[in-house]
């Protein structure tokens, strides 16, 4: 009964470390089932890596061990999470160096104990078990919310070659110093000064793996905030372009229109009137210049409209120009751009042609601006296309707080919805 009670001991404590790094994250569909067999992979598992720690193997035997110990906790989180290959490998070796160590730890509160002369059961019995038990599930409460919590970005990790390297050599690092530590505990009569460099050394790894994680993760961050700005500006600039080519065309279609309607009043034969009705109808399409009550806004729908007609796209359009008057020229014209930019690429890529239809609604309701703009969902996206969309979002959101709004991104069924509230401006 003692070695099954051992073998659920271990392969808990190894399950909470996995649930500690796990939540933060972002889950597959069917989690609970995919988590469950995880949990059920674990305990034959955990007798490999009880049977490891004995002391009964060889070297080799051990570091082959734990080589399939890492690779194991990498795919598990793989399956479980959407995290691709080489970020559920850096999370591998967080999981597992977090077991070893909440393990060691006990070990030295034991060992400890044991030094100053304090009465202890067997290891393997049972409070001895329950003990361990309750020591692991604190330790991973307090990092499921301490680093587990802090190291994703969204809910994942993004890992380049060089910290996954970097990441597997201070992990191998610790794994030795986790070898020299237990078997320098397992002899009763070694001191202080053989353990502490030991569990010192550890904890360096610990320290560095985290700090790494972090300037990485900061190095991504700068990396990112440059290319918001850039686009950011980019797309402050391209107003005055885009408010110049509305009125380039505006003019010329005018002067078509009169042109027209002169070739009208000279009564041409019927097949060359159906040519000027055609050409007429045209002009129109390009000539529907929208007018909300805010030169911006009226410039960002008219050339949204252009390439919506372009792609047969249907959009439909309530706005109260006047209620975003507040907003800066190039603010709301990179607001409206990117959201408008986002619904035109998700209608573009329906078959169904009533599905290819936006909506967007600006208008006021009980004092604060709403802004919504619908279009069909889209569940599977180019990556590029999806990484310009989270730059594009990146911007979106960035003039929203910078006004002191608020905005939601929400799928029901076929469709997206974007929806930014923003309050009314201070006198």
């Amino acid at each position: 009964m003692a070695p099954l009670i051992t073998l659920l001991t271990s392969a808990l404590c190894i399950w909470l470390a996995q649930l500690a790094y796990w939540l933060p994250l972002k889950r597959r569909k069917k989690y609970q089932l995919r988590f469950l067999l995880d949990l059920i992979a674990t305990v034959p598992f955990a007798q490999v890596i009880t049977w490891a720690n004995s002391g009964r193997t060889t070297a080799p035997a051990l570091i082959a061990m734990y080589i399939g110990y890492f690779l194991w906790v990498g795919i598990s989180t793989r399956l479980c999470t959407p995290l691709d290959a080489a970020a559920s490998a850096y999370c591998s070796v967080w999981i597992v160096l977090t077991s070893e160590s909440i393990y060691e730890l006990w070990r030295l509160l034991i060992w400890v104990a044991g030094r100053a002369g304090l009465q202890q059961p067997a290891l393997t019995s049972v409070p001895m078990l329950l003990g361990q038990i309750g020591f692991t599930f604190a330790v991973c409460v307090l990092v499921r919310y301490t680093v587990a919590r802090l190291m994703p970005d969204e809910g994942l990790y993004r890992i380049g070659p060089r910290q996954l390297l970097s990441a597997a050599l201070l992990g191998g690092m610790f794994i030795f110093q986790f070898f020299a530590l237990m078997s320098t505990l397992q002899n009763e009569s070694v001191g202080l000064s053989l353990v502490a460099p030991a569990f010192l050394t550890q904890l360096y790894c610990l320290t560095l793996l985290y700090l790494q994680t972090e300037l990485f993760k900061k190095s991504a961050m700068q990396k990112e905030m440059d290319t918001l700005n850039l686009l950011y500006e980019r797309q402050r600039q391209q107003y005055q372009i885009a408010r110049q080519n509305v009125q380039i065309i505006n003019r010329k279609c005018h002067e078509l229109k009169v042109q027209i309607a002169d070739l009208r009043r000279l009564n041409p034969d019927a097949a060359a009137a159906q040519n000027v009705t055609e050409a007429e109808r045209a002009v129109q399409l390009y000539d529907a210049t929208a007018d909300t009550g805010n030169e911006v806004l009226d410039v960002v729908l008219t050339e949204k409209a252009m390439l919506c007609e372009a792609q047969h796209i249907t959009l439909n359009c309530v706005a109260d120009g006047s209620a975003v008057t507040f907003v800066e020229p190039g603010d709301l014209y990179a607001l409206f751009s990117n959201a408008l930019d986002q619904a035109i690429d998700a209608a573009a890529r329906q078959m169904d042609e009533p599905r290819r239809m936006i909506d967007l609604l600006v208008c006021k309701r009980q004092g604060f601006i709403v802004i919504n703009v619908i279009a069909p969902a889209v569940t599977e996206t180019p990556t590029r296309t999806a990484r310009q969309h989270h730059y594009e979002q990146k911007v979106m959101r960035r003039i929203v707080q910078k006004y002191n709004g608020t905005m939601t991104k929400e799928n029901q069924n076929t469709l997206s919805a974007v929806k930014i509230v923003l309050p009314p401006p201070k006198p």
